[in-house]
């Protein structure tokens, strides 16, 4: 089973999946939104009622957890679910976020502890920023100004394609034995936003640049694109790990996993070109 099985990181999962000829439970709350893809079946899950799990974990032995994009709370929002889940699975592949570790109050990292104490065979994902951000959430600012307008500094991010992400996940939910750890997922590189930029512009032909924002600015446009005060808040603390250099960090693990390197930000600007321009 794929949690979120429409989002971001979990419409690659499900691809990869069928790819591999694995039978899938879409969860989601709009089944109506999966593809139409060989041994998938979209699941009505809604992570707010419980009366929606039953039938979502039918016959499922391995399942894949996020918590939602923009959600707060996510001790309490998945909570309830991974009870049901351990009960019907025998495996949890559970994505969270690097730097979680580094903050013990966070609801996230109080999910991971729920799941490395659940005694059920895991393993806990903490993939660093997504390339793909760029054009999910930094479009229309790209479109408006030429700019990406971030606090973030001078700070370097290990980059990730989400694609990558996708691809672990499926081994670990179907070829690899999770051993009970957390993996920190980072592409090949370190780069400022700055530097990314330009290869963006390099690559597309599109003039894109980097402003460093401070906190006040970054908060504000948050909120007037409908971000919560709350929501608003993590990403500010999110931003200022990159801005100390802890995302700068970059791992084997998807290497490790895999036995290929994960894709660089010159292959997310060419495979992306169109949705970037």
């Amino acid at each position: 089973m794929v949690v979120g099985a429409t989002g971001t990181v979990g419409s690659c999962l499900v691809k990869e999946l069928a790819a591999k000829g694995v039978p899938v439970n879409a969860g989601t709350r709009n089944p109506a939104k999966v593809g139409a893809l060989p041994g998938v079946k979209g699941v009505k899950l809604d992570l707010r009622d419980p009366a929606t799990f039953s039938a979502a974990l039918k016959e499922v032995d391995a399942i894949f957890v996020l918590s939602p994009s923009g959600q707060v709370g996510a001790d309490e929002l998945l909570g309830p679910f991974l009870d049901a889940a351990f009960k019907q699975a025998g495996r949890i592949v559970l994505m969270t976020a690097a730097g979680v570790e580094r903050n013990e109050a966070s609801p996230l990292r109080k999910v991971e502890h729920q799941v490395l104490r659940s005694g059920t065979e895991c393993v806990v994902l903490r993939p660093s920023w997504f390339m793909q951000n760029f054009h999910n959430y930094w479009l229309r600012s790209i479109e408006e100004t030429g700019n990406v307008s971030l606090p973030a500094g001078n700070g370097k991010t290990a980059f990730i394609d989400v694609r990558d992400i996708g691809a672990v996940a499926a081994r670990f939910l179907t070829d690899v034995k999770p051993r009970n750890e957390a993996l920190k997922l980072t592409g090949p590189e370190a780069l400022t936003y700055g530097q990314a930029a330009a290869i963006l512009s390099r690559e597309t032909g599109r003039k894109i640049s980097y402003v460093n924002v401070d906190e006040p600015a970054f908060r504000k446009s948050l909120l007037d694109a409908g971000t919560t005060p709350e929501y608003a808040d993590i990403l500010l603390a999110l931003f200022a790990t990159v801005r100390s250099g802890y995302a700068a960090e970059v791992t084997q693990s998807v290497s490790d996993v895999l036995g290929s390197a994960p894709r660089s930000i010159v292959d997310y600007a060419r495979d992306y070109k169109a949705q970037l321009q």
